[in-house]
């Protein structure tokens, strides 16, 4: 393997170094996908590493997708073996399955999202006799979360007063009972409980060090510290540890991760050979600059630059906006601009702040020309808008919609978070696990049966000290529990040669009455209907295997799906998201906007510098998202709670020399 793979020196180094501990800090767009997926491939034809032996941990399942895809492809052969690839959650969910009698779990566990979460979090705040709705269970989940991610026991959390903590330390208790009860996970235990079952049975520990001789980890610098202790413990035996990140796009700490961990992986592995990426494939030298200025306000950090061969392009733009209003009409007027060629004619109407709400200065305005109708739909995909905040975006859309440029935006009601998709997977959960209260309870009575509160609880006793007598005599007090029962019964039997995972969806709408219930014949009904159809799509990859082992993967699929997994890159649409879901992709034009002090940096961050030099590192981020084109928006004065407040251009611009930059004053109606 040499330069011929197109490697550059540093990224032939990284992929050709020899066994023990490697750190690749890899900087933005510097080709660390290509060297990690090559360095996988010479494990396996070079150093004679069984593709079985090795574990590549990915920051989200679709890159472990498409690195499996590269991989065959590069090994040329059709079949062969592939290395176990996906993220923690993924990974720790398998061993959990693999270990369930040593983890005392029923290996057909199901994993609760954050909406099953705080739906049995709600169910014991009520038990308990506390009001949801003071004490949210938002709150308690994201309690719970951290603590499993610091792998903490219910007795080692602070939070609060006395009073809150001993409450949050019970809830939190009889949270984990419930869960087991049934048999149930959370995202925080896929990798707390292998971490405990290593340490309570090292026998089951040594096996999987055995197996994966070699370990290769992406975005190190997000790891938490469960994340980190699973890996140290996987890598303690033979000390083949491979991890790649880039210290200066760490943007996860509210989520647990901890910097620290990458800092430190020397200290950790004291014979770690350092390799630094820093040539950058993907931005030109002039956004490349701003990029070096910016990270610069974030002192801890490995030292590296970036550089480029691609000294063309134009200088990125700032531009300052009026407010909100005018920064959307900015953003809309340039990409009609770079997609149709010349200047756009448009105007942008003032008007009195009687009614001063953004939809209603839209639609005034609306009455003139704002911006013209975009004509070339075609490379919009190349175009992405990147803020602080979800709340910046409706502005955004409004002012895209009037100049007619489609667009997707991430992160806002997600296919799998809509309510008819979550009725037909909580059916399909009853079937693999009918322990799941959780599922029980949200489609017992959807479509309407008759089954109240009141039934429910009794059934739920019933089912919860497995009383035979009991749930017979709920069962005979209330037929449509029975029929409830028998119908999952029904399509629980079906035989597993014969059904496939298609089978199961369609028995399911059927024979439940579901697809009756949303064909109401009204438009949002057939809308809700053609969502369930599209989950039949999604499931078809899945057809090729018995219903049930199928089934258990689909699932398993659905939940550990990222937001990431979810971004069309082939889709003709601007892609608007938050700076946190830019991570990882790259755009030939973005907009940067909202560069104020108080949005970002957030204003949450501004009394601790570690906080500040986080959202340094997100806007570090959001510039090396471009390839060819970025655009830096702040506006003076934004309307935030319902009052109008003047703005101050962020630090993070203040610290980009004027001669890197160039300033546009768009002159409204020219």
């Amino acid at each position: 393997m040499d330069k011929n793979q197109g490697l550059n020196d540093a990224q032939l180094e990284a992929v050709t170094s020899g066994l023990g501990p490697v750190l690749i800090l890899a900087g933005a767009g510097s080709g660390k996908t290509r060297a990690l997926t090559l360095r996988i491939v010479y494990l396996i034809k070079k150093m004679g590493f069984h593709p079985e032996n090795i574990l590549a941990v990915t920051f989200t399942n679709k890159a472990a997708g498409e690195m499996k895809e590269r991989i065959s492809k590069l090994l040329g052969k059709k079949g062969v073996a592939m290395p176990i690839m996906g993220t923690f959650h993924s990974i720790g969910s398998r061993i959990l399955r693999w270990e369930a009698q040593a983890a005392e779990l029923d290996r057909n566990f199901v994993i609760y999202d954050s909406d099953d979460q705080e739906s049995l979090i709600k169910e014991i705040l009520l038990q308990e006799r506390i009001d949801p709705t003071k004490f949210k269970p938002s709150l308690f989940a994201h309690i719970i979360d951290r603590a499993k991610n610091n792998l903490q026991e219910p007795e080692d959390i602070e939070v609060g007063d006395k009073q809150f903590n001993r409450m949050a330390q019970e809830i939190f208790t009889k949270y984990e009972v419930e869960l087991r009860k049934n048999n149930a996970v959370d995202f925080g235990d896929l990798i707390s409980l292998p971490v405990k079952l290593f340490r309570r049975h090292p026998e089951v520990l040594e096996k999987y060090q055995k197996t994966w001789q070699y370990i290769l980890v992406d975005e190190y610098q997000d790891t938490n510290t469960a994340q980190y202790e699973m890996t140290k413990l996987l890598a303690a035996g033979h000390k083949n540890l491979f991890v790649v990140g880039d210290d200066a796009q760490a943007i996860y700490g509210f989520r647990g991760a901890d910097l620290q961990n990458i800092l430190d992986f020397e200290k950790d592995y004291p014979d770690t050979k350092i390799i630094r990426l820093e040539q950058n494939y993907r931005s030109t030298s002039h956004i490349l600059s701003i990029a070096e200025k910016v990270i610069e306000l974030s002192p801890r950090q490995h030292k590296k630059k970036l550089w480029t061969d691609n000294v063309e392009g134009k200088k990125p733009v700032l531009y300052r906006a009026d407010d909100e209003l005018a920064e959307s009409w900015f953003v809309a007027k340039t990409i009609v601009e770079l997609q149709d060629g010349g200047k756009a004619k448009g105007e942008l109407e003032y008007i009195n702040e009687e009614d001063d709400s953004i939809l209603s200065r839209v639609m005034r305005a609306s009455q003139s020309r704002i911006v013209p109708k975009l004509k070339n739909r075609e490379g919009l995909n190349n175009i992405a808008v990147l803020y602080r905040m979800h709340a910046q975006s409706r502005v955004i859309e409004e002012m895209l919609i009037e100049a007619s440029i489609p667009y997707q935006i991430v992160g806002g009601l997600k296919f799998y978070e809509r309510r008819e998709i979550k009725d037909v997977l909580a059916y399909l959960k009853l079937l693999v696990n009918p322990n799941d209260l959780v599922s029980l309870k949200r489609v017992i009575n959807t479509p309407p049966r008759g089954i109240g509160p009141k039934a429910f609880d009794m059934l739920k006793e019933a089912l919860i000290v497995r009383d035979e007598d009991s749930i017979a005599q709920v069962m005979n007090s209330k037929p449509a529990i029975k029929s409830f029962f028998e119908i999952l019964d029904t399509i629980r039997n079906l035989d597993e040669r014969e059904a496939n995972i298609l089978d199961i969806l369609r028995n399911i709408i059927k024979l439940t009455g579901y697809e009756t219930f949303l064909r109401d014949g009204s438009e949002e009904g057939e809308s809700r209907f053609e969502n369930v159809q599209e989950l039949f799509n999604v499931a078809g990859i899945y057809r090729g295997e018995p219903w049930k082992e199928g089934l258990n993967k689909f699932l398993e699929e659905v939940t550990l799906m990222t937001t990431a997994d979810e971004i069309d890159p082939t889709s003709q649409k601007v892609t608007l998201m938050t700076l946190h879901q830019a991570k990882g992709l790259e755009f030939d034009t973005v907009f940067l906007i909202g560069l104020e002090e108080g949005i970002l940096p957030h204003s949450r961050s501004m009394l601790e510098s570690k906080d500040i030099s986080e959202e340094v590192r997100l806007a570090y981020v959001g510039v090396t998202r471009a390839r060819k084109n970025l655009y830096l928006v702040h506006a003076l004065s934004r309307k935030t709670y319902g009052v109008r407040n003047m703005s101050l251009p962020s630090r993070i611009l203040k610290a980009i020399p004027m001669e890197l930059i160039e300033v546009y004053e768009y002159t409204y109606g020219s």
